[in-house]
């Protein structure tokens, strides 16, 4: 499906179903994929860590949607190490999920809580050829740079609205090609956030949408 020229904005991680006129959003599901997938809007279908009780049906059932067209990623997949849930059920988790996205050649957005060292290890040995998006950044700059240098992209969110957060620092020195903006759970419109990150790069918002629309196209291949 090629992109309509009317699209301003890209929303790569949202749980909104409401669509904004003049965006694109990737609705996240979680679950009820098969319901999402049918409504026909462009969205990612993944096994997140904090709901794997029924992991092997929901594998099956995502491995059977994933190459539908308007699915355009795998996740979001992860490792969280805060939540409840099995510690190696994650791990095979997300490498399930990453051997999906290989095959069928879509990228990976990772949820990622306090477990960057073991997702790292992951990755280096499994070494996926899909591009990766670490969702809903909010760490420091050490952590981004490792992420970086290992050839993960970075999306930003609700945080960058907090003017004294430390994330804003990371938004700011970022390279333009490497980062996605998103809206995830929060009340507000993608709108807003590029023009936060406009702000705050010292930029102008048609530089900001003008560069998002050529990551989306690179990573997302539309």
């Amino acid at each position: 499906m090629p992109l309509s020229a009317d699209i301003l904005y890209y929303d790569i991680h949202t749980h909104n179903l409401q669509r904004e006129e003049g965006s694109l959003q990737i609705v996240n599901a979680y679950n009820g994929f098969s319901h999402v997938v049918a409504e026909g809007g462009y969205c990612s279908i993944g096994l997140h860590p904090w709901y794997l009780s029924n992991y092997e049906t929901d594998l099956a059932e995502i491995t059977e949607l994933a190459s539908q067209d308007n699915v355009l990623a795998i996740g979001e997949c992860g490792l969280d190490k805060i939540c409840k849930t099995d510690w190696q059920l994650q791990v095979t988790a997300l490498r399930s999920q990453i051997r999906l996205a290989d095959t069928i050649r879509k990228p990976l957005i990772i949820h990622c809580v306090r477990a960057c060292n073991e997702l790292l290890e992951i990755f280096r040995e499994m070494q996926p050829k899909v591009p990766a998006i670490i969702h809903g950044f909010n760490k420091k700059g050490t952590i981004a740079q490792t992420l970086l240098d290992n050839g993960f992209y970075l999306s930003f969110g609700a945080a960058m609205l907090n003017d004294r957060a430390p994330i804003n620092d990371v938004v700011k020195g970022i390279g333009a090609e490497h980062f996605f903006l998103e809206t995830d759970t929060a009340d507000i419109r993608i709108a807003g956030i590029y023009k936060k990150a406009a702000e705050i790069r010292q930029t102008s918002e048609e530089e900001i949408i003008l560069q998002q629309r050529k990551n989306f196209k690179t990573v997302f291949s539309l």
